[in-house]
């Protein structure tokens, strides 16, 4: 466009077209502040820069944690000035996603430095070795794939080295031409802030459109184009061309699907494109709300396993009757996707407490207990200047456990030998805030109903499961000889969930309860209200009961709601939040600072719309099986074999893994790209500094020195 001379970079210099207004709109998601994510595309072939952070998202990794199994890889390393990865041992994989066209090219080039001359072999998806001989130090090894082999979706790629520690820079599959030694391997111009796509190569993108959104860019020099080619989870095509400035394709028509994205160089030799990014239309929402005044009371209840599919405004279809729930949904902030970071208590409460996963907190057993320093929710209480009281019936959630140092009043009822039912557990804690009820403070109640041994409780019982006269009328649990009853019949098994819903539906009437207490003494307008629990409950979905046994939405999935509208609008929030989000959120909601150790981010801005692009949830059963999801599409890893992937939403009972179909094939990017840089870093992310995995800000890149 346009004849005058500029200075854009690596093309003619032409001056950039402008593109006609669209009228406001704003950035959801960055694809420049999320570059580690794209995939490159260099030569025909798919171009893994080992040496970038990037190439975590081809990496799996066992369980680390307390020096458990070892990674085959050692990212971010340089051999003298160049970025590598280093392989720890003789062997490692990378597992790479290919197009039709890459994996009939039967090639994969490695340019890498073996500390001995000795032969590579390479094997692809568990067929016949292919063997080369490699020379001490640099070299750029091609290997012949033969036909069939390599294949259109997810591909294993095994290397056996001949020494260990060998050194790679790049590696280079289903390529038409070589690329030098260098690989062309850069992708982002520090200078211009732009993503680099040289002619015939480009990025490709895993991501999730938005509603109404558009895929917009920058290019500086008007010879440059950048092709646009949108593949939605469906088959849905968008085809279109960013040029000059403001350009921009419409993607709305894929609003709501997990998509491939391609950005592809054309008509200069290097196309830098700035400010690439998914746009919706308008002026981007304000995201907290102005001037409104910190609760004065704080509520946070947690009912223990207690599953969000049975609670009604979280599932339309749950059996229990909810009335305060329901009641409460009309003007509370519901995340209907909400995950636990543990599927037990122990890890769960100490996610929630400190906000924290359990890599960095590592409370994982009854002989460990987070820190006495360490800022858990009653310091940010009492810093606040609230009074600080809190009831437990869950026997691990106390002071002397290491949940807690700032209590005014604090009982853990089993340690007592007190009263377990809810109701015990509630005139406690109104027992210690009324002396107290006309100054600020904060109460904690842990109540166990839904937790095993599940007790019937009247009049839900012979509403849900009327008539039924057997062994179990009363309770079932785990607290006889032999734990928990195995070989129950169907009517048994249905009796069970019944006492199961009956307590769901009794903590409901606790919480009315609650409200009306709050109401009478007239502060319940001024108290936040923060409703969730620490796991879910399996119920023979796959043979098992009870929880600790699976990364299952039945076990990680819970509700989470916050009552207080100043802050909290009555909104039902689909993207992903984490029970490490709870305290930071608490924090803003106070105006306390946030603490620097803290990985989870406030959901203040999340509940008031700042946030419009769907974000990851995430869970581990002790590291060992990780669970991650955003919107239907769920991934749940196990060690370093092949993930799972699942449509939650078609399959909620998870029974149809979806992992190398072609249906599920972008859907398995969207949701792996994210989970597994999560996983590299899990230790040292902080959702407050470089945003949640599925949608990084920009200092991720950055604070990796990229």
């Amino acid at each position: 466009g346009g004849g005058a001379t500029g200075s854009g970079a690596g093309g003619s210099g032409t001056a950039p077209a402008k593109a006609p207004s669209r009228g406001p709109e704003h950035p959801v998601h960055s694809l420049v502040d999320n570059r580690l994510s794209a995939h490159l595309s260099r030569g025909g072939g798919l171009l893994l820069p080992a040496g970038s952070a990037g190439f975590a998202k081809y990496v799996r990794v066992g369980n680390v944690f307390k020096g458990g199994a070892k990674k085959s890889w050692d990212l971010r390393q340089k051999d003298g000035d160049i970025p590598v990865a280093k392989l720890t041992g003789k062997t490692a994989s990378v597992f790479v996603p290919l197009t039709a066209a890459q994996s009939k090219r039967g090639l994969i080039r490695v340019r890498m430095k073996s500390e001995a001359a000795g032969a590579v072999s390479v094997r692809v998806n568990e067929n016949k070795d292919i063997n080369v001989q490699a020379v001490a130090g640099w070299q750029t090894l091609e290997l012949k794939v033969p036909e069939g082999q390599l294949k259109e979706g997810e591909n294993g790629i095994q290397f056996f080295m001949a020494s260990s520690g060998s050194s790679v820079a790049w590696i280079q599959v289903g390529g038409e031409s070589a690329v030098g030694d260098d690989g062309a391997i850069s992708f982002y111009d520090g200078g211009s802030k732009a993503l680099v796509l040289p002619k015939g190569g480009g990025s490709t993108y895993y991501a999730y459109v938005p509603d109404k959104a558009l895929v917009s860019g920058d290019l500086a020099d008007g010879s440059c184009t950048v092709n646009v080619l949108a593949t939605a989870e469906d088959g849905a095509v968008v085809e279109g061309k960013l040029t000059g400035t403001g350009s921009a394709v419409d993607l709305a028509s894929l609003g709501g699907k997990a998509v491939r994205l391609d950005l592809e160089g054309a008509g200069c030799d290097e196309s830098k494109l700035a400010n690439a990014a998914l746009v919706v239309p308008g002026a981007a929402p304000a995201g907290t709300p102005t001037g409104a005044t910190p609760p004065k009371y704080v509520v946070f209840f947690i009912m223990d396993s207690l599953r969000a599919d049975r609670i009604k405004p979280f599932d339309e279809k749950a059996r229990p009757e909810v009335p305060v729930w329901e009641k409460l949904a009309g003007d509370s902030t519901l995340f209907t996707q909400h995950y636990v970071q543990g599927n037990e208590s122990l890890v769960s409460h100490s996610s929630m407490w400190a906000s924290m996963y359990l890599a960095k907190h590592k409370v994982a057993g009854p002989k460990e207990q987070l820190p006495d320093d360490y800022v858990t929710i009653d310091d940010v209480a009492k810093k606040a200047g609230k009074f600080v009281a809190g009831v437990s019936a869950n026997g691990y959630i106390r002071p002397a456990r290491g949940f807690g140092v700032a209590w005014n009043e604090y009982v853990n009822h089993i340690e007592k030998s007190m009263g377990l039912k809810g109701l015990d557990i509630y005139e406690k804690g109104i027992k210690f805030i009324t002396p107290k009820k006309d100054q600020p403070w904060f109460l904690y109640l842990g109540t166990i109903d839904t937790h095993v041994t599940w007790r019937a409780k009247q009049p839900w019982i012979d509403k849900y499961d009327p008539g039924y006269k057997g062994k179990y009328a009363e309770s079932f649990g785990d607290d006889g000889s032999g734990g928990v009853p195995k070989g129950l019949s169907e009517s048994e098994m249905n009796h069970v969930r019944a006492l199961y819903d009956s307590n769901v539906s009794y903590q409901d009437e606790l919480l009315g309860k609650l409200i009306a207490q709050l109401e009478q003494w007239g502060v319940w307008d001024e108290t936040m209200l923060i409703i969730t629990a620490d796991h879910g409950d399996e119920q023979w979905e796959d043979g098992r009961v009870g929880h600790g046994g699976s990364q299952k939405e039945t076990l990680v999935h819970v509700p989470l709601l916050i009552h207080y509208p100043p802050m909290f609008p009555a909104v039902k929030i689909k993207s992903g939040t984490e029970g490490i989000d709870i305290v930071p959120t608490l924090a803003e909601a106070l105006g306390q600072p946030a603490d620097a150790n803290w990985q989870g981010m406030s959901l203040v801005g999340l509940a008031n719309g700042a946030i419009e692009y769907p974000l990851m949830s995430t869970s581990s059963q002790y590291e060992n099986y990780i669970a991650g999801r955003i919107r239907q599409w769920k991934g749940r890893l196990a060690g370093t074999g092949a993930p799972q992937i699942y449509n939650v939403v078609a399959d909620p009972g998870e029974k149809k893994d979806l992992y190398g179909t072609a249906s599920a094939a972008i859907a398995t990017r969207v949701v792996l790209d994210p989970l597994w840089m999560l996983r590299q870093w899990n230790a040292d992310w902080k959702k407050s500094q470089w945003g949640n995995a599925a949608s990084v800000s920009s200092r991720f890149a950055a604070d990796l020195g990229e």
